[in-house]
């Protein structure tokens, strides 16, 4: 399976993309892997909180660029509404969730992690949105949940620059919960974990849907069926990326 589940004796669900030829990034196959996991631990009561992880020291590289070389309308529109569903579910489960962020999360990878409530990263790590520079758009929720985290300022500099920041700037600007050397990464988490637990279980729940009332709405963002009809220079920065080319688009 490309997700991997597992629960520990106190109620330590560990989440881990396991793709690592790929840099873990997420093909229909994985998101719909991802979901089932998550089935699993939203029928779980012994669950407390989730830790989701890639395998090999990598979290997520984003999507899987090859899913969006020319899909189409119809296969790009599918794909959005799989990612945008996978990661509201994430969003929306009863216990604290946790991304423990190594190498990189960029484009999707990035997206993933936002819909965790608490991020933790090596301050080394690379952190940001590339779509614009390889013709894409944002996909699955990235907009609304980067806006609610670091604000209009800081959003539209990752969005418009396409150029992704340090884990230590992503916690200057709020964008992680913390940023710590790569030596100290498990230890920061598990910290983590240990204050989620220690916490009552339905005081938390009520929190998290508490918080989300605050959150702005994720729409089905944005209208890829005609972003994929219409864009010849996307499809052309796309191929370029698998030719390893320049472009002038």
């Amino acid at each position: 399976m490309p997700v991997l589940l597992d629960v520990d004796p106190r109620g330590r669900a560990t989440l881990t993309l396991d793709r690592y030829a790929k840099r873990n990034s997420l093909d229909q196959a994985m998101l719909e892997s991802f979901g089932e996991a998550l089935g699993a631990v939203e029928n779980d009561p012994a669950v407390r909180c989730v830790v989701l992880r890639g395998s090999n020291g990598f979290f997520c590289a984003g999507a899987d660029i090859s899913d969006w070389a020319d899909p189409g309308p119809d296969r790009a529109d599918r794909l959005s509404r799989l990612g945008t569903a996978t990661f509201a579910r994430l969003a929306a489960l009863g216990v604290p969730t946790i991304a423990l962020i190594e190498r990189s999360a960029l484009g999707g990878g990035l997206e993933l992690a936002l819909a965790c409530d608490l991020r933790v990263t090596t301050e080394d790590a690379a952190l940001g949105y590339p779509e614009a520079r390889l013709g894409n758009l944002t996909a699955w929720g990235g907009i609304a949940r980067l806006v609610d985290t670091v604000g209009q300022a800081h959003a539209r500099r990752l969005f418009l620059t396409a150029t992704p920041i340090s884990g230590a700037e992503a916690a200057r600007i709020g964008l992680v919960t913390e940023a710590v050397a790569a030596d100290r990464l498990e230890a920061a988490a598990e910290e983590l974990v240990e204050a989620v637990i220690a916490c009552d279980p339905l005081a938390l729940r009520v929190v998290k849907d508490t918080l989300a009332g605050y959150a702005t709405r994720v729409p089905a963002e944005p209208a890829f069926a005609a972003f994929f009809s219409l864009s010849d220079a996307s499809r052309e920065r796309k191929q370029a990326f698998f030719q390893r080319k320049p472009t002038t688009k």
